[in-house]
C-alpha cells in the first residue's frame, strides 16, 4: 500500500472515519494506487527505488508551486507518495493519441524545458557525463561488423548532442508517463528528473508513442518552434537523440521486463513501446549524417 487510507481521505475531502476505496493500477511493485470516494478520486504514485520516491516528490512539489500546468493537481502528501488529482487521460500506451494530444503533450515539455528550475538529479554533472557513450551493441545481437561500421556514427552523434540543449528535463518521458486527452497532455512520475539533455525527452515521448516518421518530425519541428529553436535543425538533432536513448533503452529492456514479471499489463506495454523504439529507430525522420551512418551499419 502507498498511501495511509487516512492521508487520501483527508486530500479527497472525505468526512472524518469515513475508509476511501483503493485500487491498485498494476501488481508490479510501485504501481500506482487510486483512491475514490465522495465521488472524487486521486492516484497516489511513489516510483522506485526509494531515491527515486524522494526525487518525484521533490520535483513534483516545486513543480506545483511554480504553477505548472501541465501536472495533476497536487492534493498531498502521504510518506514519500504524491497524492495527485485523477486527471481524463491515458498513455499512448493504452490508446491511440486522441486528436491534438501529441502536439500537446510536445507543448508540455517544451513548456517544462523552459522552466528555470534547479531540482532533482545530476546538477552538479558536466553534459558530456550525461550522454551515453559506446553502446554495447552485441547486447542487442548485433554482428562484429555492424559494430564496427556503427562505431564512427556513434561517435559523431555524441559530439553533435553535446550541443544541447540541456536543462531540467523529465528523463522518463516516455508514453507511459504522458496522460493525455483531446488537446491536453499531463506529466507524471518525476522520478528521474534533473539536469538532462532535454531533446532526449522529446525523442523519448515520440518514439514509444507509435506515430510514424514524418508525424514525429513535425512535431520535433514545432516544439523547436516554441523553444526558439531552428527548426529544421532541432527535428534532425531530436532524431539523433532517438537513436542513442533507443539503443540505451533497449539495453535496459531485460531488466525492466524482469521488475514487472507478474503485471502482465504493465510487461505488455513494455513490449510494446521496445517494439516501437525499434521500429523508430530504423526509421529516418530526420537528416543528420551521423544518424544515417549508423542506420546504414546497422540496418542496412
Amino acid at each position: 500500500m502507498l498511501a495511509d487510507p487516512r492521508d487520501a481521505a483527508r486530500a479527497l475531502g472525505l468526512p472524518t472515519g469515513s475508509e476511501p476505496v483503493r485500487e491498485p493500477l498494476g501488481e508490479a511493485p510501485g504501481a500506482p494506487e487510486r483512491w475514490s470516494g465522495g465521488g472524487r478520486a486521486l492516484i497516489a504514485r511513489r516510483p522506485l527505488p526509494e531515491e527515486a520516491a524522494h526525487n518525484h516528490a521533490a520535483v513534483f512539489e516545486a513543480l506545483s508551486r511554480a504553477g505548472f500546468p501541465h501536472i495533476p493537481r497536487l492534493l498531498g502528501f502521504s510518506g514519500l507518495a504524491t497524492l495527485e488529482e485523477e486527471v481524463p487521460g491515458l498513455t499512448a500506451l493504452q490508446v491511440e493519441p486522441p486528436p491534438g494530444s501529441a502536439a500537446a503533450a510536445v507543448g508540455a515539455l517544451a513548456a517544462l524545458h523552459a522552466l528555470p528550475l534547479r531540482e532533482g538529479l545530476d546538477w552538479e554533472k558536466p553534459p558530456a557525463e550525461l550522454l551515453p557513450g559506446a553502446p554495447p551493441l552485441y547486447r542487442l545481437g548485433f554482428a562484429a561488423h555492424e559494430r564496427e561500421a556503427a562505431g564512427p556514427g556513434f561517435a559523431a552523434a555524441r559530439e553533435a548532442l553535446l550541443a544541447g540543449p540541456f536543462g531540467f528535463a523529465h528523463r522518463a518521458a516516455t508514453a507511459a508517463n504522458i496522460l493525455l486527452a483531446p488537446g491536453r497532455a499531463w506529466l507524471v512520475n518525476f522520478g528521474a528528473a534533473g539536469f538532462g539533455h532535454q531533446l532526449f525527452d522529446v525523442a523519448a515521448f515520440l518514439l514509444t508513442s507509435g506515430l510514424n516518421a514524418p508525424a514525429r518530425r513535425a512535431l520535433a519541428m514545432e516544439y523547436a518552434r516554441l523553444r526558439g529553436l531552428e527548426p529544421e535543425a532541432t527535428a534532425d538533432l531530436v532524431d539523433l537523440a532517438g537513436i542513442a536513448w533507443g539503443v540505451e533503452e533497449l539495453l535496459g529492456l531485460p531488466r525492466r521486463q524482469v521488475e514487472t514479471l507478474g503485471d502482465d499489463a504493465a510487461l505488455a506495454a513494455l513490449n510494446l513501446a521496445a517494439v516501437r523504439i525499434e521500429r523508430g529507430m530504423r526509421e529516418p525522420a530526420g537528416g543528420a549524417p551521423a544518424a544515417a551512418a549508423i542506420r546504414r551499419a546497422l540496418w542496412g
